[in-house]
């Protein structure tokens, strides 16, 4: 999976013409400071500006997407997933390609919609390894373990290095320990060693997570999370899914850390 962080298009104000030259300018100046704030990660900032934007935008579907980003990584779950349902509400013929909402599924604890969204990914890209993979945690939760690994979605062709080889972990085929071994063993250098790396540990992390082996899940998702990896590795890393090592990884600590029978 892909993701880069867009910038809102200035031309989309051409689709409003009713509002004022007062009113275009406040959305302008809004955008300009949501640049600023995608710009410094500041999330917080980010969906106080779109909420204003989509106040006095309510139809334009992008404001959804990016406020469904934005709240994704503030770990705004279900706010996430409610704006990516309205995106699809605006834009019905972009509900397939949404495999950021089948995470935010995921960690809403919607289990069956992720599922579902990670299967309708398919008709939009059928060799993403990761789609798999989400689906296949996505009905572990939901479906148990068995049934997850029965339903594995095949993929024959993701050219990513360690996407495939993480995908055999899945299917049965290769202990983590194996994946583990072969990554620290590869030949590839810079960028492309980066990129490895990193899908080796997120994916690990998240099969331990699916096992419910937390301590190993929280080890290998920290490791995912590390920034100088990132920094080793920005053409081959894609920034969402690095911010989503780091979202699985409190997540584990954070039930790890809850007392047991929801006590507070």
């Amino acid at each position: 999976m892909t993701w880069s962080r867009c910038l809102i298009v200035l031309s989309l104000l051409l689709l409003c013409p009713a509002f004022g030259f007062a009113q275009e300018q406040t959305f302008d100046q809004l955008n300009t400071k949501l640049r600023e704030a995608l710009d410094k990660d500041d999330h917080k900032q980010a969906i106080s500006l779109l909420n204003q934007m989509i106040e006095m935008k309510p139809d334009l579907p992008n404001l959804y997407y990016y406020r469904a980003t934005e709240n994704y990584m503030a770990e705004n779950f279900r706010q996430s997933v409610k704006d990516f349902d309205q995106l699809i509400k605006l834009q019905p013929g972009r509900s397939d390609s949404l495999w950021e909402r089948g995470i935010s599924c995921y960690y809403a604890g919607d289990y069956a919609d992720g599922a579902k969204q990670f299967l309708d990914y398919q008709n939009y890209h059928d060799q993403d390894v990761e789609n798999s993979v989400w689906r296949y945690l996505c009905l572990a939760k939901s479906k148990g373990l068995a049934k997850a690994r029965e339903t594995l979605i095949p993929i024959e062709r993701d050219p990513r290095p360690g996407l495939q080889e993480a995908l055999e972990m899945y299917r049965g085929n290769v202990t983590p320990e194996k994946l583990l071994e072969q990554m620290e063993a590869t030949k590839l250098t810079g960028e492309a060693a980066a990129g490895y790396r990193f899908y080796t540990l997120l994916y690990v992390g998240l099969y331990y997570v699916a096992e419910g082996k937390d301590d190993l899940a929280a080890k290998y998702l920290k490791m995912a999370a590390d920034p100088k990896l990132l920094e080793a590795g920005p053409s081959r890393i894609s920034t969402y899914m690095w911010a989503t090592a780091g979202i699985g990884y409190r997540d584990v600590i954070n039930r790890q850390n809850k007392p047991a029978g929801g006590q507070k």
